[in-house]
This record gives structure tokens, sequence and C-alpha cells, in this order.
């Protein structure tokens, strides 16, 4: 059993405040500085270039949020790391109900984000900055976010389509040029009010990771939108369609991007086929239910511990947008207890946070590649 420390922070003011206000964060952390900076003089200025204007299009205000940041810390603006993980060149569970399908005839939605914990800056945040929604919702190398909701009751979570894609080692080359998935989770955050505006948004912007996208919001409308080396397809339902839910893992469900998938993660497969054997068997789905699904480990639920092999449960999240909710435990749901926050949540926290370690079968990882 290892044990981290989890965060609540509460950032407000113009977007260089904020800025400041991690940077004088992160000097108290050293662990958390080392994560997020590259040595001096390493990233090109002309990716930098092409990065800033591309951030100041879709996500305003991130660059000077940035800049506040290294101001306080004392680098230049391309030492932070954000900027070179960010623009792409070339394991987790998500599933949403709709009310009629719920007890409580609340839309929820809910996910495990499976990852590795010396990687992650462990840090659920409320963001309010001056002329944008605010929000809750973890933080992902500092600025950018993947998970969370805003105060018009929007929710979102990601999974990876197939392999991670990244600039870093192990990770895929991206198809297409374009964003990694936290700032199209951020900025979406931070400037739609509901679903229609969040797949509007998704499907003009350039995204590079192959990004299965969910999305709910108070007026009991759920999507799901997938993103496959550029090509994008999506499904919005409501109280007139014939399906109550949507769930979605590690792989492609869309017909029409089968034809661009390169692979198939076995775990994803049954991990997809455990939600949809959960949701079928009930005809109403309690809060609890959703947690028993969460909680238990794979392959009979979705909690893994496998944090070596980056595939260990660092968050389970319950998202009640109709209350505006998020039940939420800090690692694994099954050695830690469920935490509730709100776009009104205020104070700032310490957690202690237990990660069970273990290792995965060999077969887990079992892939296929296709074509």
């Amino acid at each position: 059993m290892k044990e981290t420390t989890a965060y609540f922070k509460n950032f407000e003011g113009t977007s260089y405040e904020v800025g400041v206000q991690i940077g004088q964060w992160v000097l108290a952390h050293s662990t958390i500085l080392d994560m997020v900076l590259l040595p001096p003089n390493t990233y090109p200025q002309d990716k930098l270039l092409a990065i800033t204007e591309l951030l100041d299009k879709y996500c305003s205000g991130i660059n000077e949020e940035i800049k506040g940041f290294a101001d306080t810390i004392g680098v230049s603006r391309e030492q932070v790391i954000f900027y070179s993980m960010t623009y792409l060149e070339r394991g987790c569970s998500l599933m949403a109900a709709l009310p009629d399908k719920t007890k409580n005839g609340h839309t929820m939605m809910a996910r495990n984000y499976d990852f590795n914990d010396a990687m992650e800056e462990m840090c659920f945040a409320k963001t309010k900055i001056k002329g944008k929604y605010s929000h809750i919702g973890s933080l992902l190398n500092l600025f950018g976010r993947c998970d969370g909701m805003n105060e018009h009751g929007l929710a979102a979570c990601k999974a990876s389509n197939g392999l991670p894609v990244g600039n870093f080692e192990g990770g895929q080359k991206p198809g297409v040029t374009g964003f990694q998935f936290w700032i199209v989770i951020r900025s979406i955050l931070e400037n739609c009010k509901d679903v229609e505006e969040a797949i509007d948004f998704a499907m003009k912007a350039p995204i590079g990771y192959n990004i299965n996208l969910m999305l709910a919001d108070k007026n009991n409308k759920i999507a799901l939108l997938q993103c496959m080396d550029g090509h994008k397809s999506y499904e919005i339902l409501d109280s007139n369609s014939n399906k109550t839910y949507l769930s979605a893992t590690n792989h492609v469900l869309f017909l029409e991007l089968k034809a661009y998938e390169k692979m198939l993660i076995k775990n994803s497969e049954l991990r997809n086929d455990i939600i949809v054997k959960t949701f079928e068997a009930k005809k109403k789905l309690s809060c609890d239910d959703l947690k028993g699904l969460l909680s238990t480990s794979y392959p009979q639920g979705l909690c893994c511990h496998y944090y070596e092999e980056f595939f260990g449960t660092l968050r389970s999240m319950i998202f009640d947008v109709t209350d505006g909710t998020i039940e939420m435990t800090f690692g694994s749901p099954q050695s830690n207890e469920w935490r509730t926050f709100t776009i009104s949540s205020n104070e700032e926290q310490e957690y202690m946070v237990k990660l069970p370690y273990e290792r995965a079968d060999k077969a887990f990882y079992d892939i296929t590649y296709l074509g």
C-alpha cells in the first residue's frame, strides 16, 4: 500500500492572478515543481508561437495564466511543460444516464480515471477567472483539465480512444496536428453552457488526441463524442431518444470511425461490456449502483490498482448534474472515502490517499492490431 497527498484548491481572479496563485502553491511543493518544468532553451520558439496562437483562439486567457505562473516561479514561459505536452504534431471508463434511467430522476454521469500517480498532481480545484465560467475539475499539467463541471451544470470527462496519444515515451504519435484532451475539457468548461455548445466547440476545434468525450447537462441531455486521428462523430441523447444511457471505455464505438481504428484493447471491450451489463440489468440505476460498479475490482467491475503499469484508479467520480454535485474518491474507492464537491466549494483541503499497488495479469494488456 502506497500513500500520497491529494489537494482541493480554490483559484480566483484574472487569468494572470490565477497563474500567480498556482505558482505560489507549486513553489511550496517541490515534487510538483519538478513535474511541470523543462530545462531552459529546449522548446523551439516556432512551436511556442504556434501553440500560443492556437490557445489564444480556442482557450483565451490561458497564456496570461501561464505567464503569471512563470513570473512567480522565476522561469521563462517556454519552460512550462504544459506547452510541449499540449501541442500534438502528427484507461478510463465513462457512462452517463438520462433521468428515465436513474432512481432519483436526475441526469447522472460517472467515470473512473486510471493512470500513474507519480505523473499526477492529484489536485481537484475550483477555478473562477474573470470573464470565464467558473468550474470545478481535476488539474492536469496544472493548466489543463481532465474532467469537471461548470456553474451552468455542464459536466465533461474523457477516456483515451485507443492507447494514449502524446509527446512522451510510449505515447502514440497523433494522426493530425491539434490539442491534447486537457485543453478540450478546459475550454468546454470555461466557455460552454450545455451539451450542444460543447459538441459544437469540439467539432470545430483542432484535436490531436484520440478522445472519447462524455458530456451531460442540466437540460437532461447527455452526449458522447469520439475522435480518431482527427475524424469525429457524436451522439446526443435526450428525453425523446430511444436510448437512456451512453458508455465508453478505450475503443471506437461509432461505425463511421471504425475504419480509422488501429488496435483493439481487450480490457477496454470487457470494461464496456461490464457497464452495459450493469445498466441493462437495472431498470433504474441508483447512486449506490454506480458506486458499486466503480468500486468493484476488474474484471467484475471497473476498479484497477495497476499504478506502476499506468492503469491504477486515481479518481472515481459520480456527477449529478441536476443537483450540481460531484461525489468522488481520490485514489481507489476500495481504500478511500467518497467526498462531495459543488461549484460552491471553497475550503482548501489536503487528503492522505491510499493506493493499493497490485500487478495486472498479462492477459489484461492483450491487444488486437487491426488492418
